[in-house]
């Protein structure tokens, strides 16, 4: 029952943050007046479909997504209504539609869970190891992580100590702690390639729930528009450490993680509660905005780059030749997929 609670979890959530994504280039589109030929929820082959105007919405046996096809998107067409026919900005902000539609549906989570109730945690830390940055930098046991940089947290917690740990890796870090009711500012250098078991910092820290803070209906989306951006900042910073990793040859920070092991940790959250669900759907709405936005051919970001390319060479890249270049890397993104996922499994066995 397990694994059948776990799939079934996992399809909910990817329907939920890849269909908003798509309905968010969608819409847009339809605003512009682009002809939209379907609106996909899962991946073909087709299970049935209902044509309302031009438009075939379709239900598909794969529940791993949910598809846009646009008229003229990978194909140059020369007809009025066609994506292809358009200026470099309404096709940019087409694509970014669905970005867009991600960190909306973040911040309306984000700002939910304020209104419902968000847990205020402190990161205590329970244990430092020897010869650390942590110890070197002067950390104790029993120290209360509250913020960083000089910024106190309303709260924070586990996750988000290890996103910024992870985003400052070989550059220096400060955090705000508590010791004694006093504050304290720590500064440290979290490693780049830590001894097996230490983690960068080299310390194991828990979440301390403090209360429940509840904002109200008109003070909750600023409490949901602040914690989006914090968010954002860590997920890029993340993200900006993780590349670089690669191509300095440096230890990958933090644990990538692929479909089986979000689908581990949405059942884990799931029967936690329907706050701390919602909290990661919110979380992973983010990251998946951050990827897509990536200049890399395949995703959101890298159709918007070839945009800017066309605008400084000024004359259109062949949608063919674009196609290629396009599918190539959507391969080399499902290997990519592959290899997390296989990353996963080894964790299991």
């Amino acid at each position: 029952m397990g694994i059948i609670e776990a799939v079934f979890i996992f399809i909910l959530v990817v329907l939920l943050l890849v269909v908003s994504h798509e309905l968010g280039h969608f819409l847009t589109a339809k605003w512009f007046g682009i002809r939209v030929d379907e609106f996909g929820v899962g991946l073909p082959p087709r299970m049935f479909g209902i044509k309302r105007g031009e438009t075939l919405y379709s239900i598909n046996w794969l529940p791993f997504g949910g598809f846009v096809r646009i008229f003229g998107e990978d194909e140059d067409k020369d007809d009025p209504r066609s994506f292809s026919s358009r200026g470099i900005g309404v096709k940019s902000l087409v694509v970014a539609a669905g970005v867009i539609a991600n960190v909306l549906v973040g911040f309306l989570i984000l700002s939910y869970v304020a209104w419902h109730g968000v847990p205020r945690f402190e990161v205590a830390i329970e244990e430092v190891a020897p010869n650390s940055p942590a110890q070197l930098a002067g950390f104790v046991v029993g120290d209360r992580i509250v913020g960083f940089e000089g910024e106190r947290l309303e709260s924070i917690n586990v996750a988000e100590v290890h996103m910024y740990i992870d985003s400052k890796r070989g550059r220096q870090a400060e955090f705000l702690i508590l010791r004694n009711g006093g504050e304290l500012h720590v500064f440290a250098g979290p490693r780049t390639n830590p001894p097996e078991g230490q983690g960068p910092l080299g310390v194991r820290i828990n979440n301390i729930q403090t209360e429940i803070v509840r904002k109200s209906i008109f003070m909750a989306p600023i409490a949901g528009a602040k914690m989006t951006g914090n968010f954002l900042k860590l997920i890029a910073e993340g993200m900006v450490a993780f590349f670089g990793s690669l191509f300095t040859g440096a230890e990958v920070p933090g644990e990538v993680v692929g479909p089986i092991g979000i689908a581990g940790v949405a059942q884990e959250t799931f029967r936690v509660g329907i706050r701390e669900f919602l909290f990661l759907i919110a979380l992973l709405s983010l990251h998946l905005a951050v990827i897509n936005i990536l200049p890399i051919p395949a995703l959101d970001g890298g159709r918007i780059a070839f945009f800017v390319v066309e605008k400084i060479i000024r004359r259109p890249i062949p949608a063919r030749v674009a196609g290629y270049i396009h599918s190539f890397f959507f391969l080399v993104l499902i290997g990519f997929l592959l290899w997390v996922s296989w990353q996963d499994i080894a964790r299991l066995i």
